[in-house]
Order: C-alpha cells, then structure tokens, then sequence
C-alpha cells in the first residue's frame, strides 16, 4: 500500500501579457463582427491563428489591427468595395509573420488568405470577372510582398509600411 501523498503540480498561470492580448484580440474580433460581419470575421480569423501559433505576442497584433480601418472607411462611406484591400491587408500579415518560419509557409499562408477571400466574395455572389480580377491582384500583391521580404524589409517599421503598401495595391486594384 502506497501512503506517500500524490505529487500536486502547479498550474501555469496566465501572465499579463497574454491576458492582454486576449482580451485585445477578443475586443478585435467583437468589433469586426458587430460592424462588418462574419464575412470580415471571416478572414482574419487564420491570421489569428498564425498570430497565436507564432507566439501571441501584442506588438505584432498590433499590427494586425490597423486593418480595421477599411472597416470603418466602409462603414462611413457605404463603399463595401473596401472588404478588399481590408482582406489583402490581413493576407499580407500572414506572408509577413510566417516568413522567418519559412517562404514556403508564407506564400502558402497568403495564398490561402486570398483563397478564402475569394471563396467569401464567391458566396457574396460575386461575377466571374470580377473574381478573376481580384484573384490576379491578390497573386501580384503576393509576389510583390515576397519580393519585399526577400529583401530583408520585413522588420521593424518597415513591416508595417510592407502591410499598408499591400493594402494600397489593393485599393488601386479596386480601379482595374
């Protein structure tokens, strides 16, 4: 008979960091789903996963959360056109956090970012051209933010202007 107690091993407990940005990125996506709806909640859900997968840390959330400004351009101008360059904006943060892991992964994160976007435009009911069109400048905005990573541009600052200029390219797809 075994009479020496069972050893009692303590429980992690949660630091203030990642309460923070758990409740950041609650707050984040609560914001999305009451003023754009599941279509925008949709397709930064992934980049939330890499996010955690990549370590939770608040700083690059951060730069995840600037794309909520095409929501509220959205919202102010009634131009839902602007779901676009918000979605190439969240699939540049996938092809930015996952490239020190590796190219590959980066380019298959943001090919399947811009899959999803289009496989949500497609049940919007979007028109074959304009699918096409779109699929072409998220394949170009692909290309060119690799070309910016494999540059070494992809730190710091720099990242972020890398994610704002994806997002541009997109808004001046909007044009084509």
């Amino acid at each position: 008979m075994n009479t020496k107690p069972e050893k009692i091993v303590p429980q992690r407990q949660i630091s203030g960091e990642k309460l923070v940005f758990l409740i950041t990125e609650v707050g984040f996506l609560v914001v999305l789903a009451l003023w754009g709806g599941p279509a925008w909640v949709g397709v930064v859900v992934p980049a939330i996963f890499v996010e955690i997968y990549s370590g939770s840390q608040l700083h690059s959330l951060g730069m995840l959360m600037p794309a909520a400004i095409w929501l509220g351009l959205c919202t102010l101008t009634g131009n839902r056109e602007l779901f676009f360059p918000y979605a190439m904006y969240v699939m540049a943060f996938m092809v930015s956090r996952q490239w020190e892991r590796g190219r590959g992964t980066a380019i298959m994160g943001g090919l399947f970012c811009g899959g999803l976007f289009l496989f949500i435009r497609w049940l919007q009911n979007a028109t074959m051209s304009v699918l096409l069109v779109e699929g072409v400048v998220a394949a170009g905005i692909i290309f060119a933010l690799g070309a910016f990573c494999w540059q070494g541009l992809n730190r710091g600052w720099m990242r972020m202007i890398g994610l704002l200029g994806a997002s541009l390219l997109a808004y001046a797809g909007l044009a084509l």
